[in-house]
């Protein structure tokens, strides 16, 4: 139990705290005590020293001096003045110090004790004296009477040093209430603090925090992802090496706001959008960091070219399961075809449709089966099987022979002719046109391949054409928009091709996919 307690982070605030305010109590309750001692017994001495002053200037006093019986008549003025000032003794005396007052009347007429009449009597001075006169020990002023230059008396005014230790008392244990009040409300404001650290800590000790944090630098700065902390107003908090390092920009300027486009931050949730930033594609999540409020974003950054193999794989699979779904459909629409002409005994319009089905699936095959690449062979069948089911028509022209792809001219030409296709087909399908149509042709010349893509959709208009590699530009709702032709263009530069729009003979939209090749010995369609 006491080994908790030392590892406490509460009950060390809690502890260190309190013990700091009882420390300052208890300095605050010495100075207060010595204080009181210099300043009560200071300012009783004034008090006795200025009641002297006033009774030694009082021409009542001066005329009784010279009386048969000054007794009979100071007695009653000193009682008088020593019950109103509350002194413990007012003596009047003599030039010899022979007493004329005194609380006691018992003593009066005998000698002032105490030896300090001297500095009245014989220099005529004014003076406060501590001395332990017939009462005890007291505080006393002393002042001479002087008439017509001529001391012929003394005043001394007095309180008991018993008497002003209780004062000094009674004002010490005030304040003493006052000190133990505040140290109670010391330690219950060190009890809150040390409560509210711990639920800001999670409950959390100095070791455990130190250790997570190192724990989080290491993570941070070992992963492989680049990942950025961002405020609610998107000013970057933290920022990992493979962050900057990907964005370079943030390495000069921690601003989100100039690398990102403005469109991103209006989102709370992305997921794996591939973007275009810096020569090279970006797969970027965003989520937001939350903790009873929302605290700001939390950015993931990928390099697609690292999860270029796994991404490839993903949408070959993807393609098969739809080109697998949309054959499946199409296949039970033609037996519904061929079922319903041999139930109306159209024997002959029966076959004619399985011969001409058999001949565009042949075309369609060895269209596709030109295609060196595997993973183009299942982009192009995907793309036909989906345009299929949106009523949309893709015809395909080939060269018998086209030259292998690299891996590089593989990814960017999935890239383009992959995003080049899609839009084709949203353009159609959303176009009120009958007779839908997309035509596709890829010709191998001496020094270059081109892939021509032209639809009879509504076009582009040329205030449209200016934009539309701009990225981020879009006409289609939605923040994943208006990326892919920017990716695409940027894909191609990386392996020295190009992406160009044009007018389509077909009245719609034509996209030109350029790619260079070089180094290849020479047999050729053209």
């Amino acid at each position: 139990m006491v080994t908790r307690l030392k590892q406490s982070l509460t009950a060390r605030l809690i502890i260190t705290i309190s013990g700091i305010v009882f420390a300052i109590c208890v300095l605050f309750l010495l100075l207060i005590n010595h204080y009181l001692n210099e300043s009560i017994i200071e300012e009783m001495g004034e008090k006795a020293l200025t009641s002297a002053y006033l009774i030694a200037e009082r021409p009542d006093v001066n005329t009784a001096f010279s009386m048969k019986d000054p007794s009979s008549i100071l007695q009653p003025i000193a009682e008088d003045i020593r019950q109103q000032i509350g002194a413990t003794f007012v003596v009047i005396g003599n030039r010899q110090g022979i007493r004329y007052t005194h609380p006691d009347r018992e003593k009066v007429g005998q000698s002032m004790v105490g030896g300090d009449n001297d500095s009245a009597l014989i220099d005529k001075e004014s003076i406060v004296s501590k001395t332990t006169g017939s009462m005890g020990e007291s505080i006393r002023g002393k002042v001479p009477v002087i008439v017509d230059g001529k001391v012929i008396g003394v005043i001394s005014v007095g309180f008991l040093t018993k008497d002003i230790k209780k004062a000094i008392d009674t004002a010490f244990l005030g304040w003493l209430q006052i000190t133990v009040l505040v140290a109670i409300l010391g330690i219950i404001c060190a009890v809150l603090l040390s409560l509210y650290v711990k639920k800001q800590l999670l409950g959390m000790q100095p070791a455990q925090i130190a250790k997570l944090y190192s724990a989080y630098h290491t993570i941070l700065e070992e992963t492989t992802d680049g990942i950025i902390l961002t405020t609610r107003d998107n000013d970057v908090v933290i920022c990992n090496s493979r962050a900057k390092e990907l964005l370079s920009a943030l390495k000069e300027d921690l601003s989100l706001e100039k690398v990102l486009p403005e469109r991103l931050f209006d989102e709370e949730v992305i997921r794996a959008l591939e973007i275009p930033l810096q020569q090279q594609e970006i797969i970027i999540s965003k989520a937001p960091l939350k903790h009873g409020e929302r605290l700001g974003y939390l950015y993931f950054l990928r390099a697609k070219l690292e999860y270029e193999t796994v991404t490839n794989e993903l949408m070959l699979v993807k393609q098969q399961a739809q080109m697998q779904r949309a054959k499946t459909h199409e296949f039970a629409n033609k037996l519904h075809v061929i079922l319903g002409l041999l139930k109306q005994s159209h024997t002959e319009e029966a076959i004619a449709f399985i011969r001409q089905e058999q001949q565009d699936t042949t075309k369609q095959q060895q269209a596709l089966a030109a295609q060196p690449s595997i993973l183009i062979q299942a982009l192009l069948e995907g793309k036909i099987s989906e345009a299929k089911e949106r009523g949309i028509v893709i015809a395909i022209e080939t060269d018998d022979v086209l030259i292998d792809y690299n891996d590089e001219e593989v990814d960017a030409l999935l890239t383009a002719l992959g995003n080049v296709l899609q839009n084709a087909m949203d353009a159609l399908h959303n176009a009120n046109i009958s007779n839908k149509q997309i035509n596709l042709s890829i010709h191998q010349y001496k020094h270059e391949l081109i892939i021509e893509v032209h639809d009879n959709g509504p076009g582009i208009d040329a205030e449209m054409a200016k934009q539309i590699f701009t990225l981020g530009y879009t006409t289609k709702d939605g923040y994943e928009r208006g990326y892919g032709l920017t990716i695409s263009e940027q894909a191609l530069k990386k392996v020295g091709g190009s992406l160009l729009l044009e007018e389509s003979d077909l009245g719609g939209a034509c996209f030109l996919i350029i790619l260079q090749r070089k180094g290849f010995n020479g047999y050729l369609a053209n």
